[in-house]
């Protein structure tokens, strides 16, 4: 019976792990592949030159392998010891290709990838994202069902977010180099959500949450410098990132935003006229009393009545209250 895990790829297709692997594999390079199944990236890695040998658990799949590999050791990855196994051979790259979630101790794998890696050696790892946005919104039903194949793939142990991958491999003494991670809605997985049971402003938050979108984390490592502090890196989104549908609600909150700020730009506006009408105004009556001061008229009219208002003043009774 073939391994459930032998299936045919786009080595050009850069949605896809695998497609991903492929490319972060220089040409002509020793590689070693563990966790090989039926040898199907090895045989795209071959069209690039490169020598791959295979470490699988599963010997139907190893057999299917060799017809693919230079060599294929039937083994248990996690507790291969690997420096025993390949001798003084170091590889250029060492692959593991979905494998990490597969074992209880996946330090173990790392530590053993390390020691047949050459000095200047790369890692490619790629590894589920258990954050991905059809696994939130499938808790936030209660739901965690296994499927034979992807993010709840029924054989997985292991489950890391893009933080505690990173802690993982820090603590094994490995440097990440460069992340991609593969996109995919949440509402477009194999995961058993029910999107009618859910608001839409939920499944719009979800997809807008940061790497809610990463299927799968994809990327490139090396061996730690001692005393290195490790880059903080971010994977960088190798399909298409959705754009949520705005929900109704939203949708109707900023058309009322709209509606508002329409509406005080035109408060606004008639403000300033009535300010400018107002201004208009003042002026032309200043500049008519202006006119009026400067006038014969009034000077004349000025002259009579200022001496009248002196005189008054002079002889105002006085008060008899007073003595």
């Amino acid at each position: 019976m073939p391994s459930k895990y032998a299936f045919d790829f786009d080595p050009q297709e850069t949605n896809t792990s695998h497609g991903l692997l492929v490319g972060m594999v220089p040409p002509r390079s020793r590689v070693l592949d563990v966790g090989c199944a039926a040898g199907y990236l090895g045989d795209a890695l071959k069209d690039k030159e490169c020598i791959v040998r295979g470490v699988e658990l599963d010997p139907v799949a190893a057999e299917e392998a060799r017809a693919h590999l230079e060599s294929v050791v039937v083994a248990d990855a996690e507790t291969l010891d690997y420096a025993a196994e390949f001798g003084a051979e170091a590889f250029d790259v060492v692959v593991l290709a979905d494998v990490l979630e597969h074992v209880r101790n996946p330090a173990r794998i790392l530590a053993g990838a390390l020691s047949v890696l050459a000095e200047d050696g790369t890692l490619v790892i790629s590894i589920p994202n258990v954050a991905h946005g059809s696994l939130r919104l499938g808790l936030l039903q209660g739901r965690w069902n296994y499927t034979p194949l992807g993010l709840l793939d029924e054989t997985h142990v292991r489950f890391v977010t893009w933080d505690t991958l990173q802690d993982l491999l820090t603590d094994a003494g490995i440097v990440v180099t460069a992340a991609w991670m593969t996109t995919a809605d949440p509402l477009a997985t194999e995961v058993d959500v029910d999107p009618a049971l859910l608001p839409q402003e939920i499944v719009d938050w979800v997809r807008a949450q940061p790497l809610a979108l990463g299927y799968q984390f994809v990327l490139s490592a090396r061996r730690a410098v001692p005393g290195e502090t490790a880059p903080q890196v971010e994977p960088l989104p190798a399909g298409p990132v959705v754009t949520p549908a705005e929900s109704p609600t939203i949708v109707s909150a900023r058309e009322e935003a709209d509606r508002l700020r329409r509406t005080l730009a035109d408060r606004e506006d008639e403000l300033r006229a009535a300010k400018e009408i107002i201004a208009y105004h003042e002026a032309a009556a200043l500049e008519a009393e202006q006119r009026l001061r400067d006038s014969a008229a009034w000077r004349v009219g000025n002259a009579v009545v200022t001496p009248l208002r002196a005189a008054k003043r002079a002889f105002r009774p006085t008060d008899p209250g007073k003595g």
